[in-house]
């Protein structure tokens, strides 16, 4: 199997150093190059093709936003995700409207970050758990959903309820004692029975109606 092919983009080059030292530890991950502003991030993912492109949202040159932006329409299929400490609602949404698989904080454990870059690559996306609730919180307000719980099996709405904590595929296979692929089978089928198209859709659809409790 290939290795999971990586970009990073910081402006620190000790969190660079860091993030290289981690990843390049990990079985089946290569980090392909890195950059310290945002036209380095551009121009470094359109030359190197990575899988993943792990961004930092403040950088020298045009933001994170324009980043994200720019790399998506030059190599669509390389995954951003953010790796920022800054959680501001608009720089938030910015990256998600332009395209970003993934958001976390810097203040996450270090394997959460191996295991988001694995999640993204493999096209899941990936949100730290109070990044999660803000989304929901935000999107649910404006957009409608008809999903209703007969839909869904006892195990898909268990499933549906971790998946609104912000948790990937290998958590909630851990909190609910089941193998990864059987949790991706279960994410499969809610997204189809419920008509969405990705994770963050069905669970803002889930809370508009009344499926999911963001306090639950």
């Amino acid at each position: 199997m290939e290795p999971i092919r990586v970009f990073v983009a910081d402006d620190h080059e000790l969190v660079r150093f860091a993030m290289r030292t981690l990843l390049e530890a990990q079985t089946g991950i290569e980090v392909v190059g890195e950059a310290s502003d945002t036209q380095g991030a551009i121009s470094g993912c359109e030359e190197t093709e990575p899988d993943v492109l792990l961004l930092d949202m403040r950088m020298p040159g045009d933001g994170g936003v324009e980043v994200c932006r720019r790399v998506k329409e030059s190599v669509p299929d390389t995954a951003v995700l953010v790796l920022t400490s800054f959680d501001e609602d608009d720089e938030l949404f910015g990256v998600l409207s332009a395209g970003a698989a993934g958001y976390i904080l810097k203040d996450t454990r270090p394997e959460h970050v191996v295991d988001a870059i694995r999640s993204v690559a493999a096209g899941q996306s990936v949100f730290d758990a109070s990044v999660a609730t803000r989304i929901i919180s935000v999107r649910a307000n404006s957009e409608g959903a008809d999903a209703t719980a007969e839909a869904l099996s006892a195990r898909e709405l268990e499933v549906l309820r971790l998946m609104a904590k912000g948790l990937t595929n290998k958590e909630i296979g851990h909190a609910l004692w089941i193998g990864e692929t059987t949790v991706k089978t279960h994410v499969s089928h809610i997204l189809r029975k419920m008509g969405q198209a990705d994770r963050t859709q069905a669970v803002l659809a889930a809370v508009k109606g009344g499926l999911v409790r963001l306090n639950g």
